[in-house]
């Protein structure tokens, strides 16, 4: 089996949501189903800021089809410490049956691959402190956390009320 990350397309909206709805249950988080539809326009518009890449496990690495295992979600924003660009890697979710098989891994190269020759000048992204199995990873790519707190102060706009 072969590792492919590539960028989704329309047809790939049934396994993308089934990896998205699951990525939602595991933080314990329901959203409003327009939300979901509003997030897969944009992710299939060229003109909109978010990115989404998929990791599709394969048999044959040219045709780039098979079981979609893996998603990320990304954009890159101004920031005030940076010249550059900087990179958001809003989420991340991979299969539970291929977890710790090099499908996140190669999600988050992807995205620092693509922030390079994009000029962007950091990639950056939360993940729950308990989150054990994917700190662990992220520990190995990063070097680990740079010791920040978040805080979130939640508006009459924000979905998950």
């Amino acid at each position: 089996m072969t590792c492919i990350i590539r960028t989704p397309s329309g047809d790939d909206f049934s396994e993308w949501q089934a990896l998205w709805d699951a990525y939602l249950v595991f933080y314990q988080t329901k959203l409003p189903p327009e939300n979901t539809t509003i997030l897969w326009q944009r992710i299939l518009d060229p003109q909109h800021r978010f990115n989404c890449l998929l990791a599709v496990k394969s048999q044959d690495q040219s045709q780039g089809q098979g079981r979609v295992a893996g998603l990320v979600h990304y954009f890159s924003h101004e920031d005030t410490w940076e010249v550059h660009p900087v990179c958001y890697l809003q989420d991340l979710f991979v299969s539970p049956d291929l977890r710790r098989t090099g499908y996140g891994r190669a999600l988050i190269e992807a995205v620092v691959t693509e922030a390079k020759h994009s000029g962007w000048a950091s990639v950056y992204w939360l993940t729950k402190h308990d989150n054990t199995t994917a700190r662990k990873l992220y520990d190995a790519l990063t070097g680990g956390t740079e010791g920040f707190v978040t805080y979130r102060m939640l508006t009459s706009l924000d979905s998950k009320q």
